[in-house]
């Protein structure tokens, strides 16, 4: 079975964009609410946590203020998770391209799968929200995911595409040896080919990429 894998943050959505408006939105709504700090120490000790605590914990803004010395305000810490959540409702959306990418997998028989590791509710809510859910055939969501996990479902790598952005998962795959392997970076686009480099391209190409590579496979 051919299978188009992508992953989900920096692939489907601009995953290091959104995280970074919506810090910014939820710390100027926290400041409105009474925070007595000004917004680029509030933004540094916010992202202090994030880099110590992990993506994934739930009281960024409970510890931000307690390395701020200040006095946990409960008013503060929600108009900042509102206005996170505000900017992800406005900003989550498949970037361009991604739908008609999925959609030229089925036309000619591949199956579609998406793959992102971490907790898995929130996960599934960045799927359900990019409304991708109804337009892809596998999802491997979870904090133990891996590509061992896709092989498992008896995809095997000489006949996958992969569209990847984390180091761990791109590490993965080059050992894999999976056929082939698009990796998105800041600034430009490397395609593999079991493990070989064939192909350097400006990020706003990826459709024209894969689309080659669906044909080749």
């Amino acid at each position: 079975m051919r299978l188009l894998l992508m992953e989900l943050d920096n692939v489907l959505y601009n995953s290091k964009l959104l995280k970074a408006i919506a810090r910014e939105w939820a710390i100027t709504a926290m400041r409105e609410a009474g925070l007595p700090v000004d917004h680029e120490r509030a933004l540094g000790a916010l992202m202090e946590v994030v880099r110590e605590k992990g993506e994934d914990y739930p009281f960024h803004f409970d510890e931000m203020m307690e390395r701020l010395g200040l006095r946990k305000d409960h008013r503060v810490i929600a108009a900042g998770v509102i206005a996170y959540h505000d900017v992800k409702r406005a900003f989550l959306r498949p970037l361009p391209g991604v739908m008609e990418i999925i959609v030229s997998a089925r036309d000619r028989g591949f199956r579609v799968g998406v793959i992102s590791r971490g907790n898995p509710v929130k996960e599934w809510e960045k799927v359900l929200r990019l409304g991708i859910h109804h337009a892809v055939h596998h999802i491997w969501v979870g904090k133990e995911i891996s590509l061992e996990d896709v092989f498992s479902a008896g995809y095997r790598p000489e006949e996958m595409i992969f569209v990847v952005w984390s180091a761990e998962n791109y590490e993965a795959a080059r050992r894999s040896r999976v056929k082939y392997l698009v990796r998105l970076m800041d600034n430009k686009i490397e395609v593999l080919e079991e493990g070989e480099l064939t192909r350097e391209d400006e990020t706003w190409r990826l459709r024209e990429i894969v689309e080659n590579l669906l044909e080749r496979l």
